[in-house]
Formats: structure tokens, C-alpha cells, sequence
């Protein structure tokens, strides 16, 4: 089976994590239990989220496998009989992981380098993406004026958790990020209302590498994130 690869500027998709019980017994039976990667239909109306890849999130062993150990194939049909791609880990530790995007027959589309942020040494988590016969892509998590705001407020957080208690929400952390080449930008992670949400923002010629991009992106949620890897 072949898949049409190029998209152009604008394309927008999402990746839903998995379902829980109880939205299951609300939908279609035989519906994607798992985490699967889509678009809205309507882009306003979070229930008209269509499943257009399905993602098989393994579970790493806990015992032997650092916890940012992914492996994550997404296939194009709910009866997983033909794969898209494949997301496997290269290493991982306590700094960086390496990941591979490969296609359906072992071909390389990317290598993707996730460097943790650090509180102590005020760096943000980092993505830095190596594509075949391209310049890379790179970005950061969060804007510098977001982190500034975050920071700034800090001091306030024991009050805020507080508020928690009556029916406050804690402040989010900045999340968005954009994928530069060359300083141009390529793809960014704009909202998690109800699923992340990714635009490609130039012509791109092969967006499996960002499908892989994304479902990985997805796979390490924040402490505060609406969905999980359970």
C-alpha cells in the first residue's frame, strides 16, 4: 500500500490520546481504543475528530528501559494490517533520547534528539529533528516571554495551588513550540484543548516524518496535560 506523502502550507492534524472506559461506552463499538492521530472535520467542534492513523503506543520495560523509552507504530487501518511509519528509540537516559522515524519498509525518514529541560540550569526541553538529505529542524518548549510570565509569577504558585482546592486551575507552563529550518518555520505545536494540535506552516514534501514528529511529541506529557500514556 502506498500513502500520499506531500501536503501543503496549513495542513492542520491532532493526536488524540487513548479512550478512557467510559468515553468507549459512549462511542461506536469497534471504535480505536488507543491514542490515533486525525483531524477535525469541523475545526471548531471537538466531536468531529476523525481517527486517520492508529497508533500502537508499546510499553516500555520499567525494569530495563529509561522512562523516555518509546516505541510507537502508526498504522494507516484499525485492523493493523498496514504500518505508516514507526517511532523507535536509538538511546535514552537522564539527558538526552534518540529516536528513529523509519517507513513501513525500514526506509529513514528522521532522527529525532530530545534534550530535557533543566530548572537548575535554566534550559528548556529541546527537539532537534535530522532528515535525509536536508538542512534539520529544531525547536524549543515555549516562548522566552511565556517562560518569563511563568517565572515571574512564581512566588504566587503555594497560593495558587491552594485556589485549586476551590475549584481554581493551576497555570499552565508554556507548550507551544515551532519547528525552525533555517530559521524558517515549519511545523509548530499550537493548542491540547481536546487533542494536540500541529500545523505545517511551509509546502512540505513528506509529512511522515512530522506524523512521527507529532505522535512522539504527544507520547511525553507535561505533569499538568489532559491525557496520558496509561
Amino acid at each position: 500500500m502506498t500513502f500520499a506523502v506531500g501536503v501543503p502550507k496549513g495542513t492542520r492534524f491532532g493526536v488524540r490520546g487513548r479512550h478512557s472506559a467510559s468515553d468507549l461506552k459512549k462511542l461506536p463499538d469497534g471504535t480505536w481504543e488507543g491514542p490515533a492521530l486525525g483531524a477535525r472535520k469541523d475545526p471548531h467542534t471537538h466531536g468531529s475528530f476523525e481517527d486517520l492513523l492508529f497508533v500502537d503506543d508499546t510499553p516500555r520495560d520499567k525494569a530495563t528501559q529509561h522512562k523516555d523509552w518509546r516505541h510507537l507504530t502508526l498504522w494507516a487501518d484499525p485492523r493493523r494490517e498496514a504500518a505508516a511509519l514507526v517511532v523507535e528509540t536509538e538511546s535514552a537516559d537522564d539527558g538526552n533520547a534518540i529516536y528513529r522515524v523509519v517507513g513501513p519498509a525500514g526506509e529513514p525518514l528522521g532522527r529525532v534528539t530530545r534534550r530535557r529541560g533543566s530548572v537548575a540550569g535554566f534550559r528548556r526541553t529541546s527537539w532537534h529533528v535530522e532528515l535525509p538529505g536536508g538542512a534539520p529542524l529544531h525547536a524549543v518548549k515555549g516562548g522566552a516571554v511565556g517562560w518569563f510570565f511563568w517565572w515571574l509569577f512564581s512566588p504566587l504558585w503555594a497560593v495558587m495551588l491552594a485556589a485549586i482546592l476551590f475549584g481554581g486551575e493551576f497555570p499552565r507552563m508554556p507548550l507551544q513550540a515551532h519547528w525552525r529550518r533555517n530559521g524558517e518555520d515549519v511545523f509548530w505545536f499550537f493548542d491540547d484543548d481536546f487533542e494536540n494540535q500541529y500545523e505545517v506552516e511551509i509546502d512540505w514534501p513528506d509529512v511522515r516524518v512530522l506524523h512521527g514528529l507529532a505522535v512522539l511529541h504527544h507520547s511525553h506529557p507535561t505533569p499538568l496535560s489532559k491525557h496520558n500514556r496509561a
